[in-house]
């Protein structure tokens, strides 16, 4: 039979947002930069939902628009 590859493991996005804002990024791309060099095992998907609670913790929790600065 075949090898079996490794399941990542799959980290919440609340725990990666923690983790990344250590470095406090100044934009979202050095946010994906930081996330993909520190999660490199999680799915991109993963990476984007941990950068949209990002975003939506630094907008009070409401649902605003999201402007870049």
């Amino acid at each position: 039979m075949g090898q079996f590859l490794p399941i990542p493991r799959i980290v919440d996005p609340a725990t990666m947002a923690e983790r990344i804002m250590r470095f406090s990024p100044a934009t979202d791309a050095e946010v994906l930069k930081l996330l993909r060099a520190s999660f490199p095992d999680c799915p991109l998907s993963a990476r984007v939902a941990a950068l949209d609670y990002l975003m939506r913790r630094r907008a009070g929790g409401l649902r605003q628009r999201y402007s870049p600065r």
